[in-house]
């Protein structure tokens, strides 16, 4: 698209609008980029809250469990490793730890085991019995939570995870006596741990004091939790937190620094999360598409007000350019384009009268020029004639001298007449008269002919005096010099396509390339010099075209020693047709 073939007000709102686009798009995406990352902020944060809540319950369970063994540890010194309130000691923190303990055991320095349900530890197996000395040896009477393993006492179902809590214990004088220890479920233990985390937009992953995993929550109030990673992609804790960075889901980790030494991820559901942004999105483009249309009305408010006033204006101008100077402005305001209106609506108006001014001083000048060429070509003719008739009396009769005069009294009477037109048939016969005065001027030396007009062309009006002055120039400068031969002179009227054609053709001596070259130039200026070839032919040329049009006037051509044809131009009606019958001037 061309810029500059768009108009003022397209230009003036894509001026406005662009800017105004990109500003408010930039304005927008700033502020929603601004809003999510707050929004996401506000999200890690809240995964970072979560993940440390959910160490801070396993620190309190641990110590819940801490003290139930300590309780059960005093029972044990009390009752020797044996009894019945042994028994119901261990079958009361079995119940009130219901969540996550599964069993409690003591193992004598005897080897007797005394446990709860019975029906578990009935059935105890030397690896994990091995597993209690060894932790029991390893702590020297601290808590000692085992690395996960596999049981099917675990509320997850068949081998679930498990750890084993265990501790020594010694009599008042320092002795060991035994080991007690506790079965937790681990899945229990990190359910009730992270209960309120687990809901359907996180999940919460557990690890040992070695990154195994050792088990992750997922939904708790949901039948299928959403996936928001592959199990086998998170069996460590590194592998895990490479995972999650690859996929760019949000999560956040806590360590537990004192005792267990286990890590807690907590992992957010991306596309829960990002639902939550779909609304602000919205909001966005909302607000995005408010402004931009709000733009555009602006903007094109603002550019039919300052443009309709311009666009009026150019199409005044182009009416006035197309010639109707009657244009007005119809604007209708007291600022700075009323004004201009205004000062339009004046301009054409001045130029109307100006016009109308140089219309009639072109008219006047036009037939102020007429009458100055008529005043030059009547004595001209005048004196010629007189000089014709003046030889006459000395050597013609009366009777030639009569038909003389009142041929002159009849083209003098044609040629007083105030009438610039008059029609061919007269204009032929004022010809004929004047060739017959030449003709008895210079002794019937050449031949002449004028047709005569049917009575259709004959009709039509023309400039009066236009052939004479071509026929006075052939007798005086083709024919007069003709020695050799007889000379001849032929006047002739046709019409074709709407043009009269005018014909004066003699055999005379003609011109010369030169000669006739500077005539057609003299004939082209307004100023040229005639006096090399009369006032005649260029006067009639230059009325011609006064009064009918650059496009009409005299047409000249002519070989030396053959003769010249001039043919003059001049508009002829549409019913004139070629119908001529040829008489002579020898009347």
């Amino acid at each position: 698209m061309d810029w500059y073939r768009i108009g003022s007000r397209y230009k003036l709102i894509l001026l406005l609008v662009i800017p105004s686009t990109l500003f408010v798009i930039i304005v927008t995406q700033i502020a929603k980029a601004n809003a999510l990352h707050f929004l996401r902020d506000t999200q890690n944060e809240a995964l970072a809250g979560m993940a440390g809540q959910v160490v801070h319950l396993i620190g309190i369970y641990n110590n819940e469990i801490t003290y139930n063994m300590l309780e059960t540890e005093e029972i044990v010194k009390q009752e020797g490793g044996a009894g019945d309130r042994l028994y119901e000691a261990m079958h009361t923190v079995a119940k009130v730890r219901a969540d996550f303990v599964r069993g409690v055991v003591y193992i004598g320095a005897d080897g007797a085991i005394t446990g709860y349900p019975s029906s578990f530890w009935g059935n105890f197996s030397d690896k994990e019995e091995a597993l209690i000395h060894e932790q029991a040896s390893r702590s020297r009477g601290v808590f000692e939570w085992s690395n996960t393993i596999r049981s099917d006492i675990g509320r997850s179902g068949a081998f679930g995870p498990t750890s084993i809590v265990t501790k020594s214990v010694y009599d008042d004088g320092g002795r060991l006596i035994g080991y007690l220890a506790f079965l937790v479920d681990l899945s229990a233990f990190l359910e009730r741990s992270a209960a309120f985390a687990g809901s359907y937009e996180t999940q919460t992953l557990l690890y040992d004091r070695e990154d195994a995993l050792i088990d992750y929550l997922g939904a708790t109030d949901l039948a299928s939790p959403p996936v928001l990673f592959s199990e086998e992609k998170v069996q460590t804790l590194s592998s895990a937190l490479a995972y999650l960075d690859s996929r760019g889901v949000y999560h956040s980790v806590a360590s537990m620094e004192a005792n267990l030494g286990w890590k807690v991820v907590v992992v957010g559901d991306v596309e829960k999360l990002e639902s939550r942004f779909e609304p602000l999105s919205q909001i966005a483009w909302a607000i995005l598409l408010f402004g931009l249309a709000g733009f555009l009305c602006i903007h094109i408010a603002v550019s039919w007000w300052f443009t309709r006033p311009i666009l009026l204006l150019t199409k005044g101008m182009r009416t006035v350019a197309k010639g109707k100077l009657d244009t007005k402005l119809a604007v209708v305001r007291r600022d700075e384009f009323g004004e201009l209106a205004n000062q339009f609506n004046r301009m054409t108006d001045t130029v109307r009268e100006l016009i109308s001014d140089l219309q009639r001083t072109e008219a006047a000048k036009r037939q102020s020029e007429l009458q100055a060429l008529l005043s030059q070509i009547n004595p001209h003719f005048l004196y010629n004639t007189l000089n014709t008739i003046d030889m006459m009396v000395d050597f013609s009769t009366k009777s030639e001298l009569h038909a003389m005069i009142h041929v002159l009294c009849r083209l003098l009477k044609y040629s007083l007449d105030g009438n610039e037109v008059r029609t061919l048939a007269d204009e032929l016969q004022y010809t004929k008269d004047y060739l017959y005065i030449q003709s008895v001027r210079y002794e019937h030396r050449f031949e002449c002919r004028v047709a005569q007009a049917g009575d259709d062309l004959g009709r039509l009006r023309v400039l009066k005096l236009v052939l004479q002055p071509l026929v006075e120039n052939a007798v005086f400068h083709g024919l007069h010099a003709l020695e050799g031969r007889r000379g001849s002179l032929s006047v002739t009227a046709d019409s074709a396509d709407g043009v009269l054609l005018l014909t004066v053709a003699d055999n005379g001596v003609g011109m010369t390339r030169e000669r006739l070259d500077a005539l057609r130039a003299a004939l082209e200026r307004e100023d040229g010099d005639t006096s090399e070839f009369g006032i005649g032919v260029r006067n009639v040329h230059r009325r011609i075209r006064l009064f009918y049009g650059s496009e009409y006037g005299i047409v000249i051509d002519s070989a030396e020693g053959e003769g010249t044809v001039m043919t003059i131009r001049l508009p002829a009606g549409t019913d004139a047709r070629p119908a001529l019958k040829e008489g002579t001037a020898d009347g």
